[in-house]
């Protein structure tokens, strides 16, 4: 394990533990072995058979606290977090680097700066749980033990964000700044604000910036993109969506929105080829089988089109917008019968019908 032979390793943990099911550190050993080899639910399987003879272990507590927050297991992860609160401080051997690329202190040990840490990861479960009052009161703490790490005041930001309160966020990500001059996400963040205000111009200049000071940061491309896309500015929306996707590419979003892009550049058939992409990537998204299924009717093929809006409709079976489109479907391939069919289920959904569009559908 020390030497990152981990597949080894692994195999000799197992060994032991066939062995002598009951030896408990080896389970600690092992499920460090098992996140090293991305195994992160057989990780958390045995940080917590661990925890189980040794619970006050913070190593091994906070060590499956970060790996149900990264799982966005929430409650499980509040409740890890909850606990490393008052549990007694302890010899530690080991660093767990901070998620946010932001943090001002590079690692996050359950040593040095634990108290501070846990209390911003439950400022973040809270705002991912939307209690964002009690988001911001942990992140309030957080910044009072270490008022000089950045993170704290962007996720304490990205809280009053989803609070709207827009005001008290900008005043955080600019305080940011003036910790980590060079900081790229409290200048995206920012311009996300910037773009919420309308000013589209000042929020491609912070972006722009942001992509200067990290531009192996594949989202920024993405945000810019949207940005040039509300401008007008096609082609370099579609530069930035190439970057994007050049640094994420199994980001199925990033497909998905590039395809619709091509769409509106009348690339049919590159958008096909992107939109098809991002369902490869991400079978059970609704919407994307739905904008395929626009692009088939395009392409007149409607049969197809109907096979895509009933896979969205099998993913959302509430999916009024679908059944609108599936309508449109059969009334082209002559089923009015079903067309008229999903027409009613789409109206019982909310969708506003034309009267004209449904008198002759449901004749």
């Amino acid at each position: 394990m020390d030497a990152q032979s981990y597949k080894t390793a692994l195999a000799h943990f197992n060994e032991c533990l066939r062995l002598d099911p009951y030896f408990t550190e080896a389970y600690y050993s092992r499920a460090h072995v098992r996140e090293s080899l991305g195994d992160t639910k057989g990780a958390m399987t045995d940080f917590s058979i661990y925890l189980e003879s040794k619970p006050q272990n913070t190593d091994a507590l906070f060590s499956r606290a970060l790996l149900r927050y990264q799982q966005a297991q929430w409650a499980t992860a509040r409740e890890d977090f909850l606990q490393l609160l008052t549990a007694p401080p302890g010899e530690t051997k080991s660093l767990f680097f901070a998620i946010d690329k932001e943090s001002g202190s590079p690692v996050a040990s359950t040593q040095s700066n634990m108290t501070s840490s846990v209390l911003n990861y439950l400022g973040l479960v809270d705002t991912k749980m939307k209690d964002y009052k009690r988001a911001v009161q942990y992140l309030d703490s957080a910044i009072k033990l270490d008022p000089k790490n950045p993170e704290f005041f962007i996720n304490r930001g990205w809280a009053r964000q989803e609070m709207y309160d827009t005001l008290k966020a900008i005043a955080d990500y600019q305080k940011a700044l003036v910790l980590n001059p060079e900081g790229s996400l409290a200048r995206h963040n920012l311009a996300v604000l910037s773009a919420k205000k309308g000013n589209l111009k000042e929020m491609e200049k912070l972006l722009t910036e942001a992509i200067e000071r990290n531009p192996q940061e594949a989202h920024f491309y993405t945000a810019r993109a949207i940005n040039y896309t509300a401008q007008g500015d096609l082609t370099k929306a579609m530069t930035d969506y190439n970057s994007s996707i050049h640094l994420d590419p199994n980001n199925p979003d990033i497909w998905l929105r590039r395809g619709l892009l091509k769409e509106k550049t009348k690339d049919l058939n590159g958008a096909l080829a992107d939109l098809t992409e991002s369902i490869k990537i991400k079978d059970d998204n609704a919407q994307a089988w739905v904008q395929r299924g626009n692009l088939m009717m395009k392409l007149n093929r409607a049969k197809d089109a109907h096979e895509d809006y009933t896979i969205a409709i099998t993913h959302l079976p509430e999916f009024g917008y679908a059944y609108h489109c599936r309508a449109l479907a059969q009334q082209r391939l002559g089923d009015l019968k079903a067309a008229c069919e999903d027409m009613k289920t789409a109206q019982s959904f909310g969708i506003k019908l034309d009267t004209k569009e449904l008198s002759e559908v449901c004749k």
